[in-house]
């Protein structure tokens, strides 16, 4: 007898081909295609139509092969999403059902298609808030759960204390500048131009600092040319020359240093920020945007008993995994109270990805960028083997 032709479904994804530049389409690093959904959903799992995808300064990393975990190729980037709930595993309880909104995070990526399975959705997924537009909830989870872990887990972070957040005009930075008022502390941002500024005052920022003004520029070299968060002139010995005398002006309290530097820009950022900090106070090494990895001379936190942590959030999805479902509780907590707002700067459908990942490499992001999944030709469709 004639066997019967199975049906398979296919899935619409971003998909990096090979490693390179993902910001230019001649490279042709990225390309959206038809890829099989998975058949089974696990029992604690869900099934998620995914309505966008954020975007994060690793996927960016991923893609052009310079990130500390390397899937294999090909792979479809993103670790963030939202979406609404279409199937659920035999095990999830009432706490999940079809038709809720939902975000959550994919350890190792594969966010960016218009359907996702989530393996576990009691630790992966948040029910998003009333109110809380998708998009928003899509940047939220890495974000908001880098900065909390970061500052209420490792610099254990007190009211009244003042932390000093380098790159705070991006996603992470603008997260920790909320998390850190929320939690009770005085903050100094530092962000390049006045629409970053702006922006992380209306974040909450006590102190707004402009890194090009920081800059000391070379004989014969005009203000202006470097960044809060890459570029070649905030990776030279003159870009944030001039944070600490900035930091120590601002006002009584600060005179003698900040009790937390949470630095995820790098480079010069890093080594004029640590100068900043006061003794018995915390360093906290989130990330690298300036593009390049500082040192450190170990007399310094000697002589001030300064604590340096390198945070890597993801991690704490396996090495901790209490730790990271607490702090996500509590950021989804402090969410649905209003005390967090996500703002998401660009927004991208997924054929125009290239774009999204332009935005964040050339800083033009102010809090998030997402990648729209659904829409037309992003939904989901059938083909027959």
């Amino acid at each position: 007898p004639r066997r019967a032709r199975r049906r398979v479904v296919m899935v619409r994804a971003l998909r990096c081909v090979k490693l390179g530049d993902p910001t230019r389409l001649s490279d042709g690093v990225l390309r959206v295609d038809d890829v099989p959904r998975v058949d089974v959903v696990p029992p604690e799992g869900v099934r998620v139509a995914v309505h966008a995808a954020a975007l994060n300064f690793a996927d960016l990393l991923q893609c052009r092969g310079l990130y500390q975990e390397r899937p294999p190729l090909p792979f479809t980037p993103g670790g963030e999403f939202s979406g609404v709930i279409t199937e659920v595993g035999d095990a999830v309880t009432s706490a999940f059902k079809v038709g809720d909104a939902v975000a959550g995070v994919l350890v190792g990526g594969g966010a960016m298609a218009s359907e996702v399975v989530v393996p576990r959705a009691s630790a992966q997924c948040f029910a998003v808030p009333s109110g809380v537009d998708l998009s928003a909830a899509a940047a939220f989870p890495v974000a908001y759960g880098t900065a909390h872990v970061a500052l209420a887990h490792r610099a254990r972070l007190r009211a009244g204390q003042t932390v000093l957040v380098t790159g705070a005009g991006g996603g992470v930075g603008m997260a920790a500048v909320q998390i850190a008022k929320a939690m009770g502390a005085t903050v100094i941002a530092v962000a390049r131009g006045e629409e970053k500024l702006d922006a992380c005052a209306s974040a909450g920022a006590d102190y707004c600092l402009d890194s090009d003004a920081l800059r000391t520029p070379p004989r014969g070299e005009e203000r202006g040319s470097g960044g809060d968060s890459g570029g070649g002139a905030s990776s030279s010995s003159a870009a944030f020359a001039g944070l600490r005398k900035a930091v120590t002006a601002l006002a009584p309290a600060t005179r003698r240093g900040v009790d937390v530097f949470f630095d995820n820009v790098g480079g010069a950022a890093f080594k004029s920020g640590v100068k900043c900090v006061a003794w018995g106070g915390q360093v906290l090494v989130i990330g690298f945007a300036s593009g390049e990895i500082p040192t450190l001379a170990m007399n310094v936190p000697l002589v001030k008993n300064v604590t340096v942590h390198g945070v890597y959030w993801g991690s704490y999805a396996t090495g901790d995994p209490a730790t990271f479902q607490a702090s996500a509780r509590e950021t989804t907590r402090l969410l649905r109270e209003g005390k967090l707002r996500v703002r998401v700067s660009h927004s991208f459908a997924l054929d125009d990805a290239s774009e999204a990942f332009r935005a964040l490499a050339e800083r033009r992001a102010i809090g998030k960028v997402v990648v729209t999944c659904q829409g037309e030709g992003a939904g989901v469709g059938a083909a027959k083997l």
